[in-house]
């Protein structure tokens, strides 16, 4: 069934090369089936706000079902599809998902769970339902039980890689449809691949991109943005602040959370920082994001749990929580104050060195104070000729 005989192989440009650390994707395939033999009803229950890597890991644990049991399984969400760039992912793939709550999970005999998994803050499963299977690439801090086929890797970089994976090793042909859902949701996680540092998600890329349709491709990632898009960004870049070698900022209330990681992604770019935290607020829950740089004990997913107290966590270089606002009234800013404190203690920056990124439209710079000088000596200059004649 594997394309190297036992599934463990990653391809080089001269061909397969044994790695016998390599996930077993012909083994975690056959459990798929023997998992699915016999149901009738299959439900794929994704992460609460779908991003792109969800809605491609969820679209393709589908296709699978249907091309390899002749199951017709709905993909389910409890949270929203925010950004421009997901909604119009639905829309040029046709990607049908119901909200949960109008879901009976009571009347589904087979849930995946896919690109969160059950314990997570992401996993907003109703109570007493228990997954059969659960695909993720996000760490785990917790064992699972009565998971009958835990697929969970953190050595992937996207859930897309890993469905992908086990189609291109167990020689499952993609439609075109799923390859082109499976590269946007690689190339959302992995940021292009810069991420990335496996050999699985160069490869499932390039072989789903070979057989994706460029054009869909293309206008998914040119969707036109609402206003409010860019108002976010203005607030964030206003209230952003260095300090040290990290920069933070909060965007208040936020339509949609994807913002909160969009923005970090973006201000991670400064130059010279090692750290990046960005926060906003929705409803009840505060969101943030953390960004750090590949370094001996860096760990973002140890410090969003730490300064989350455990809501959160992630991989080394980037990092998510989702924590309940306080209950005795504390305004969302000062609360996102304290978070910022105990981040700035965990990453050891000095508080002391704080300054804003950019300065109000009607603030002066360096460049006004200067001219203004050089204008008032030349006004002295001036009269003092006007007197002196």
């Amino acid at each position: 069934m594997g394309r190297n005989g036992n599934g463990n192989g990653v391809r080089s440009g001269n061909g397969p090369v044994a790695d016998p650390d390599a996930p077993d994707a012909t083994r975690w395939l056959r459990r798929f089936i023997e998992a699915a033999r016999g149901k009738r009803k299959p439900l794929v229950h994704l992460q609460h706000n779908p991003d792109p890597d969800a809605l491609a890991s969820g679209v393709a644990i589908q296709y699978m079902l249907k091309r390899l049991m002749g199951l017709d399984t709905i993909l389910t969400h409890t949270g929203q599809v925010g950004r421009s760039e997901n909604r119009s992912m639905l829309r040029w793939l046709g990607i049908r998902i119901i909200p949960s709550y109008k879901v009976e999970y009571a009347d589904y005999d087979l849930v995946a769970v896919v690109d969160t998994h059950p314990g997570s803050g992401t996993c907003r499963l109703p109570g007493g339902v228990v997954p059969d299977i659960v695909v993720d690439h996000h760490p785990m801090d917790e064992a699972m039980e009565g998971v009958a086929v835990p697929f969970l890797d953190t050595r992937f970089g996207s859930t897309s890689t890993m469905v992908g994976w086990l189609m291109v090793e167990n020689n499952i042909p993609a439609s075109q449809r799923v390859a082109t859902a499976l590269v946007y949701g690689i190339k959302t996680d992995t940021l292009d691949l810069s991420r990335s540092e496996n050999p699985y998600d160069e490869r499932v890329y390039h072989e789903m991109y070979d057989r994706s349709d460029r054009q869909i491709l293309r206008r998914i990632q040119r969707a036109r943005l609402p206003q409010d898009y860019f108002q976010v960004l203005e607030r964030g870049l206003r209230r952003a602040r260095v300090t040290d070698f990290a920069v933070t900022t909060y965007l208040g209330k936020v339509e949609h959370s994807d913002a909160v990681a969009e923005m970090a992604d973006l201000l991670f770019r400064l130059e010279g920082m090692r750290w990046a935290m960005v926060a906003g607020v929705k409803g009840p829950m505060m969101y943030l994001s953390i960004r750090a740089v590949r370094a001996e004990g860096v760990d973002a997913g140890r410090v969003a749990s730490v300064i989350s107290d455990g809501s959160g966590g992630g991989h080394e270089t980037f990092a998510a929580a989702q924590i309940h606002r306080p209950a005795d009234g504390t305004e969302p800013e000062a609360f996102f104050d304290e978070l910022w404190q105990r981040f700035l203690k965990e990453i050891r920056a000095k508080k002391s060195l704080t300054r804003p990124l950019t300065v109000p439209v009607d603030a002066k710079t360096a460049e006004d104070h200067a001219h203004e000088r050089e204008q008032r000596r030349r006004s002295a200059r001036s009269q003092d000729e006007s007197n002196g004649s």
